[in-house]
């Protein structure tokens, strides 16, 4: 209000009191200072603290973060599916015993230049033996429903 009419700059100064008192107990007015001017002051050296601290604390934040790396898991050792998948894939009879290759020995072969030659069995090949697997190992239910479905084929009958 006071930057299109400066003519109430005068007038104001009891208000920039009230203000100055509430915001800034502890600052003093310097020499031939409004209260107007010692609030723009204070408020202009409590923006310059602040963000002072801030590019402190971001500061330390940026040297604190470690550098990120990328580390492989089982690199030189075989790969264990979770003991649940290897018991539902023996249960299913798609269970692999064979050992998976090293990224080192794939690498061998893919310099080496007989990568190409290694055959991959085909998984259409196993199908058949799955259904039959799956067929004879019919999955047992469970008591708390085999029970529910007994009350409810008894439920239904009445």
């Amino acid at each position: 209000m006071e930057h299109h009419n400066p003519y109430l700059i005068e007038d104001t100064d009891e208000l920039w009191l009230l203000h100055s008192q509430k915001e800034f107990r502890t600052k003093k007015r310097e020499e031939l200072e409004s209260w107007r001017d010692m609030y723009m002051r204070c408020l202009d050296e409590r923006e310059a603290r602040l963000s002072a601290i801030t590019a402190n604390i971001k500061q330390s934040q940026d040297k604190s973060i470690p550098i990120r790396t990328t580390k492989l898991a089982y690199v030189d050792s075989v790969v264990k599916p979770p003991r649940n998948v290897a018991r539902q894939q023996a249960r299913n009879g798609i269970f692999d015993n064979r050992p998976v290759s090293t990224t080192a020995k794939l690498s061998a072969l893919a310099k080496s230049g007989e990568a190409g030659k290694i055959s991959v069995p085909n998984p259409g090949s196993r199908a058949g033996e799955r259904s039959s697997n799956a067929a004879s190992l019919k999955p047992k239910k469970a008591p708390l429903m085999a029970k529910t479905l007994s009350f409810f084929k008894n439920r239904f009958k009445r």
